[in-house]
């Protein structure tokens, strides 16, 4: 019934990137995000000049369109360029922000930098007013918006390296003091965005007012040992090398893509020749089947299989047919 639960042995794969960077308003989010993806793409393709380089980077400015202030600005030995952009104005929503990546990625875009994410979270149109709105309850929520950010964000919902940005705001809670009277205590920085989005990312930067950064989440396990560091090129080459250093799956996933696609128009082609379209309106009907077009690959190969049966039986009583009819006619 589950035909794309299989046992497989593990290995490393390459990947796509999903690094976040939070921090107070200027601290370096935007450019620090911009160097990574600049180095990332430096490692990629070396023989490119840093013209065609920011030409694979993309960004997506939810803030009033100060990322044009960054083109041209010199930094650690290099030149920012420029990049592609699309600037997203309120409303705020997860499905805005998914048309964004789609449009860069359509224009060659391999990096995406995602300034800010935050307002997918609280701004008009965000999340939060997307729940608030409609009186629903999480569940309805995570389903039809937050799960939806959490895969754009991460790369998965679009193939391709996913930087993105948080603000950070001061948090404040209420507890008590020593004689027992309550009072507000600050409690530091948090980012704006839900408590749980970190565990989704890779590798999470924290940059402060001096421009230093600290990973204080990496799977990688190289940014770790690199302590506080002002954010460079050289973190994207390392990213990049980190995230190369495995088989591409996903030159796999589109090549099995290509196949599932070819399977099912030719098994639609020869179902109309061979006059199959009530047996294929049954096999659909099987919940192990379902519909065809959305069938995973190992389905779509078995039903191949079967209608291949299927246009034996017909050819070989249509053969039959035929000798009964030559028979009688003598």
């Amino acid at each position: 019934m589950f035909h794309d639960l299989l046992v497989e042995d593990s290995k490393r794969e390459k990947l796509y990137c999903a690094v976040q960077l939070t921090a107070p308003s200027g601290a370096g989010k935007t450019t620090g995000a911009l160097l990574i993806a600049y180095g990332m793409m430096k490692s990629k393709y070396p023989e490119l000049d840093d013209d065609s380089i920011w030409k694979k980077i993309g960004l997506v400015d939810t803030e009033h369109r100060r990322s044009q202030l960054y083109v041209g600005l010199h930094i650690g030995g290099v030149t920012i360029g420029s990049f592609k952009v699309i600037h997203l104005n309120k409303p705020f929503s997860v499905e805005r922000y998914v048309y964004c990546g789609r449009a860069l990625k359509q224009q060659g875009v391999e990096v995406l930098v995602v300034d800010s994410a935050s307002h997918a979270w609280e701004g008009e149109g965000g999340i939060l007013d997307y729940n608030g709105k409609r009186f629903q309850n999480w569940n309805d929520t995570n389903k039809e918006v937050y799960n939806p950010l959490v895969q754009f964000l991460t790369g998965e919902g679009l193939d391709m390296h996913t930087i993105s940005t948080a603000r950070t705001k001061q948090e404040y809670v209420m507890s008590p003091d020593e004689l027992g009277k309550m009072e507000v205590k600050k409690m530091g920085l948090k980012p704006v965005q839900r408590d749980s989005l970190e565990y989704e990312m890779q590798i999470v930067f924290r940059i402060d007012m001096d421009h230093n950064a600290v990973a204080v989440k990496d799977n990688s396990g190289v940014f770790y040992a690199m302590g506080p560091k002002k954010i460079s090129p050289e973190h994207g080459e390392i990213l990049y090398k980190w995230l190369e250093a495995g088989e591409d799956i996903h030159a796999e996933k589109r090549a099995e893509e290509q196949e599932r696609q070819f399977l099912i128009q030719e098994c639609e082609e020869l179902v109309v020749e061979y006059g199959l379209k009530a047996w294929q309106n049954q096999m659909e009907a099987h919940p192990s089947v379902g519909p065809l077009k959305d069938a995973h690959i190992n389905v779509v190969r078995k039903f191949r299989q079967a209608l291949q049966t299927q246009m034996e039986a017909k050819e070989k009583a249509q053969k039959e047919q035929e000798e009964v009819s030559t028979e009688v006619s003598k």
